[in-house]
């Protein structure tokens, strides 16, 4: 495994506004006029399919990770300024996906050498092509597993998901990331730690996901934040005011990665999955059998107020994850249940669980989300390769009887990448947002939560512990965290997670 050296902040050290092609040597005449992306299955029948395999093959063999035409230079990228679990996770991975394929481009030789994706909803396991070890093929790496149908959900095409960015309610950004994320946990290898590029698929699952976000935006009802072409701050939504930073000199304006047509992109096809996949024997016999897990106990942390915005009212700590599948009954006092049903009584109302300007004054008892929040996470060394993930549900039934009634209750996941990622940023904290969840259960009673996971492996998972979870709790959030406000200077909320 190759290491990622240098100085964050002497990599990010940029000019905004200085163009690819100025930085790139021969990027700019690698900038041709080319057809769509294809899904694999088509590529690979191309004449396009040997100049990428040549591409890679020749970018992995460059050591130099200062040289853009090396693999470790687009990973030290990654590592560096990519945003995961926060907003622009989508579009500043447009814009990445953009950079990498003029590079493409230019070290092929061939400036209509289109990025291919990765196709899961029609073909969950790993392209054959990806899986041969042989020495001389550079689209292999070792992984832990070839097939991701665990990974896959047809809930961010759900038709209440209408919204596009993090932070709205309904939000289609956290939900297509809660189908990376275990995609990624699955595959395993290098795919689990944020240096994911340095693993050719890394580059066809995100042009999936991308392709996948574009398909979505296109159906009606759906509603992303309008920008003119060029940006203007009159008649622009302030979401893509200013750039996507990557390295030294090479950065994008948000307002390009709104629609892939503004970088000069299209897609073999804009349609969103109707149905998952066939399921391999194995997963299918798990979905049979979903059941809610076993309640185990484990040691209460009392409630306590965090911040001036924040107040935990139930938490258990020091919580092993392993190959058991396991439920804790998260406990609230009256006052914080009535809490929670104010929150949620706004959510069935369509308000958004949030603050207004003129009642902040009563920023103490007008709580405006319910998080979800697993602090100070750590991954064993064994679990760090990946190959499994564990989904996570609120008041799962005693037995799921259809895709719906996981969808119900399903928080989103946990596993090697996700923690990693959230490392990357600071203190391993993940958060969800469970507001609208617990609008869409139709409760009353708050008094209890009940908190499940289901381990999913893949071919190779790892034994024992795998996750430790210093402390997982439920919290009232007061006012929107600056993460999830977009309503505010986007340099700002760029600069939280560079």
């Amino acid at each position: 495994m190759e290491t990622h050296s240098g100085s964050r902040r002497m990599f990010l050290k940029t000019g905004i506004g200085v163009t690819a092609s100025q930085c790139f040597p021969g990027l700019a005449v690698a900038q041709g006029s080319s057809g769509p992306r294809l899904e694999w299955q088509q590529f690979k029948t191309t004449s396009q399919y040997p100049a990428f395999v040549n591409a890679i093959a020749t970018m992995r063999s460059n050591t130099n990770q200062a040289s853009p035409g090396s693999l470790s230079y687009w990973s030290n990228v990654h590592v560096n300024t990519c945003p995961h679990g926060v907003p622009y996770f989508i579009s500043w991975h447009r814009g990445y996906l953009y950079h990498f394929e003029q590079q493409l481009r230019s070290v092929s030789g061939n400036p209509y050498l289109t990025l291919p994706y990765w196709n899961y909803y029609s073909y969950a396991t790993l392209p054959a092509e990806f899986t041969d070890p042989a020495p001389t093929n550079p689209l292999y790496v070792p992984r832990q597993s070839s097939n991701v149908y665990g990974a896959l959900s047809m809930a961010p095409f759900a038709s209440a998901v209408r919204n596009f960015q993090r932070g709205k309610s309904n939000a289609f950004e956290p939900s297509i990331e809660d189908v990376h994320n275990p995609i990624h946990d699955l595959i395993g290898g290098v795919m689990s730690t944020m240096q994911s590029p340095l693993d050719p698929i890394f580059f066809l699952h995100h042009a999936s996901i991308d392709r996948l976000t574009h398909a979505w935006s296109l159906l009606a009802g759906k509603t992303m934040p309008k920008s003119a072409n060029p940006y203007s701050s009159t008649n622009s939504d302030a979401y893509w005011a200013g750039n996507h930073l990557y390295a030294t000199g090479l950065s994008i304006e948000r307002y390009k990665t709104r629609i892939p047509s503004w970088l000069g992109t299209t897609y073999a096809s804009n349609t969103v999955p109707t149905a998952l996949p066939p399921a391999p024997a194995a997963s299918a016999a798990r979905a049979a059998l979903l059941q809610r897990p076993p309640f185990r106990s484990f040691r209460t942390v009392a409630g306590r107020r965090l911040s001036n915005t924040r107040r935990s009212v139930s938490g258990v700590a020091q919580v092993p994850f392993d190959e058991q599948s396991v439920s804790v009954l998260l406990r609230l006092a009256k006052s914080d249940a009535a809490e929670l049903a104010r929150v949620v009584a706004l959510c069935r109302d369509g308000g958004e669980p949030d603050v207004r300007a003129d009642v902040r004054a009563d920023i103490r008892q007008m709580p405006g989300m319910i998080k979800l929040v697993f602090d100070n996470v750590s991954v064993g060394a064994a679990a760090k390769k990946g190959g499994f993930f564990y989904a996570l549900y609120l008041d799962m039934p005693a037995v799921v009887e259809s895709q719906a009634a996981r969808d119900a209750s399903l928080i989103g996941t946990l596993g090697a990448f996700q923690i990693a990622a959230a490392a990357h940023h600071g203190t391993p904290r993940i958060e969800f947002d469970v507001s609208y969840l617990l609008a869409r259960q139709e409760r009353v009673n708050f008094t209890e939560l009940a908190l499940s996971w289901v381990r999913v492996d893949g071919d190779r998972p790892p034994a024992g512990k795998a996750i430790l979870a210093n402390e997982i709790r439920v919290e009232l959030a007061f006012a929107p965290d600056d993460a999830h406000g977009l309503s505010g200077d986007a340099e700002d909320i760029e600069r939280q997670h560079l």
